[in-house]
């Protein structure tokens, strides 16, 4: 079991990408490495006052670059767009810099599943096409597909599939993505872990109780499987602890 650490929160966020990135992440599970990052109460919650970002601490904030840094593609569900109100994916310049340096792309790529491919615009979204990919089903609206087609941003049929979260990383793979990061929700992190596909899971547990809301997964009956511990940090009263699936590193 590794020890606790206890991290300065003021470190920055390249400082903390340095210190993951000297993980392999490779093993023999399917293709990409996923990860998750997400932020819990201590009760298990996964919002206050309906948006994640308002749960986490200095250390969440930190954690949050940081691992957006390692992904070649952060994936996330319709719903978290919209609640979590987001725009394109722009790191900070020194991030940039260092995965350029690594041989990556200066910011990841942002994949949403939508069904609808009804998606907001208000912090410029749809503006920035070259770092966009929507991914959505057999039966999307035709009018919708062809809207963003003609606005510049590429859209991945997923067509039938048992698993549609399960489809979305094998195109992903297929597209050249080695580590792909989910931020949520919930429901699509279930997804992951219901597939099997999720190898790595990033947690910061802020030290709130919250009773009602929501959780941070929304399903029953996944298998309980036990995780190895990774990393245990903590910054002030700040919890971050990462766990591996236990066939990951095979």
């Amino acid at each position: 079991m590794p020890p606790l650490e206890c991290i300065n929160p003021e470190t920055s966020p390249l400082a903390m990408w340095h210190k993951l990135r000297v993980e392999g992440r490779h093993g023999s599970r399917p293709r990409p490495w996923t990860l998750a990052n997400m932020v819990s109460s201590l009760d298990g919650k996964a919002a206050l006052n309906g948006r994640s970002g308002k749960l986490g601490g200095p250390l969440d904030r930190v954690m949050f670059q940081a691992i957006r840094a390692l992904a070649d593609v952060v994936l996330v569900g319709a719903q978290t767009v919209r609640t979590e109100r987001y725009g394109p994916i722009q790191l900070s310049q020194d991030l940039q810099s260092a995965r350029s340096d690594a041989g990556m792309a200066p910011n990841p790529l942002l994949a949403v599943l939508s069904r609808t491919l009804s998606l907001p615009n208000d912090r410029g979204l749809l503006d920035a096409p070259e770092g966009l990919v929507l991914m959505t089903g057999a039966d999307a609206p035709p009018d919708r597909i062809r809207q963003a087609e003609d606005a510049g941003i590429r859209v991945e049929q997923l067509g039938e599939s048992d698993s549609t979260v399960a489809a979305a990383l094998d195109r992903l793979s297929e597209t050249g993505a080695n580590v792909v990061l989910t931020e949520g929700g919930p429901s699509v992190l279930a997804d992951i872990i219901e597939a099997d596909r999720l190898d790595e899971l990033c947690l910061t547990l802020a030290p709130r109780l919250l009773g009602d809301g929501l959780n941070l997964i929304e399903r029953s009956g996944l298998e309980g499987r036990r995780w190895q511990l990774q990393h245990c940090w903590a910054a002030d009263d700040d919890l971050y602890l990462s766990y591996q699936h236990p066939a990951a590193q095979d």
